[in-house]
C-alpha cells in the first residue's frame, strides 16, 4: 500500500469530494477514484458512499480513517528521523590523551564541528589504557591511544592515524648546557628529566630509549599534563621527550629548543568497539578523518 493512496484517502475526507481532492493533490480525476478503488479492494469494503453533492464516509471508512492516521504519523515520524540524520544531530563521545585533545585533534573537530554544528562533541582527556577500557565499557564513541595491545584487537577495531616524530626539548639555555641524548652510556647529574608517570606510553618510550642508550638522570619530576611539563621545560626546569606537534609554536619562537637524540616516533591509532552502530554523527567522524589525513600526507 503505497502512502500517497493513503493520502488521497484523507484528503477526499477535508475536501468532501474527488475533483476538489483531485485539484489539491494535482492528480487527474481518473488517479483519485483509482486510488479509492486500490484502498477498498486492500481493506475489502466501500469506504465512500454519496451523499448529495458531497462524498462521505461508510461505517466501515469511519473505523478505517484511525488505522490510516496511524500509517501516516509513523511516515512523518521516519521523514523527521531521515531528516535527523542528514543533519547530523546528537552526541559524539571522543576519549584521548591530552596531549593529542590539545595538540592534534582541534584541526580535526573543526573540521567535523564545519560539517555538523548540532552535534554535541563529548571529549574526555584520558591516558591510552584508560582509552581503552572507556572503548571496552562503551563510555566513549571513538578512541584515540598511542599504543595498541593484540588482546584488545579481540574487541577493538583499531586503524593507524599517524606516526609523528619526537625529540627532546629543554629551554635554549637547558639545552645549550644538556649533554645530547645520541651518546650512550652517561649519567646526567644537573639536568633534571621531566615526564608523566607510568603507565603512560610517552614515558615508556622514554624509559626504553634511555635504557638502550643507557642514558640514566639524578633526579625526575614527575607529573600528569603535557601542557604543564611544556611550562615546565619553558622555564627551566629540565628536559622532556614530547611529540614534535606539541612544541612547534614554542620552538618557532625560540622558546624551547632541540636536544640531540637519535630518531624518535611516537604512533597513534584511532579506536572503536567491533560491531558498534555507527551513527550519522560517527559516519562522519571517519570520513573527516580519513580526508585530514590524505591533507597531511600530501603535505
Amino acid at each position: 500500500m503505497e502512502l500517497k493512496i493513503l493520502t488521497t484517502f484523507k484528503t477526499i475526507i477535508r475536501t468532501g469530494s474527488f475533483s476538489k481532492a483531485a485539484r489539491q493533490l494535482n492528480y487527474t480525476p481518473s488517479t483519485i477514484t483509482f486510488h479509492v478503488a486500490q484502498l477498498e479492494e486492500t481493506a475489502g469494503v466501500r469506504i465512500f458512499e454519496k451523499s448529495g453533492r458531497r462524498m462521505v464516509l461508510t461505517q466501515a471508512g469511519e473505523a478505517l480513517v484511525p488505522y490510516v492516521d496511524d500509517v501516516l504519523e509513523a511516515a512523518r515520524k521516519i521523514q523527521n528521523f531521515q531528516y535527523d540524520i542528514s543533519d547530523y544531530r546528537g552526541a559524539l563521545t571522543i576519549g584521548a590523551p591530552e596531549s593529542m585533545l590539545c595538540f592534534r585533534l582541534p584541526a580535526l573537530l573543526k573540521r567535523l564541528h564545519r560539517q555538523a554544528p548540532h552535534v554535541d562533541l563529548r571529549l574526555r582527556s584520558l591516558t591510552s589504557r584508560d582509552v581503552v577500557m572507556a572503548l571496552h565499557e562503551d563510555t566513549v564513541d571513538i578512541g584515540f591511544v598511542y599504543s595498541v595491545h593484540e588482546k584488545d584487537r579481540e574487541q577493538l577495531d583499531f586503524r593507524a592515524f599517524e606516526s609523528s616524530p619526537a625529540h627532546f626539548y629543554a629551554s635554549p639555555s637547558v639545552a645549550m648546557r644538556c649533554p645530547d641524548m645520541k651518546t650512550s652510556r652517561q649519567t646526567v647529574a644537573d639536568i633534571t628529566r621531566v615526564a608523566t608517570p607510568m603507565p603512560g606510553e610517552i614515558r615508556a618510550l622514554l624509559d626504553d630509549y634511555l635504557s638502550k642508550k643507557e642514558i640514566t638522570f639524578d633526579n625526575t619530576i614527575e607529573l600528569r599534563g603535557t601542557q604543564t611539563i611544556i611550562n615546565l621545560i619553558e622555564n627551566d626546569m629540565g628536559v622532556a621527550l614530547l611529540p614534535d606537534f606539541a612544541v612547534q609554536d614554542r620552538v618557532t619562537r625560540k622558546a624551547l629548543a632541540v636536544v640531540p637524540s637519535e630518531k624518535i616516533h611516537v604512533r597513534s591509532f584511532c579506536g572503536t568497539r567491533k560491531n558498534k552502530w555507527h551513527s550519522p554523527a560517527m559516519t562522519l567522524f571517519f570520513d573527516v578523518l580519513s580526508e585530514y589525513k590524505d591533507t597531511a600526507d600530501s603535505c
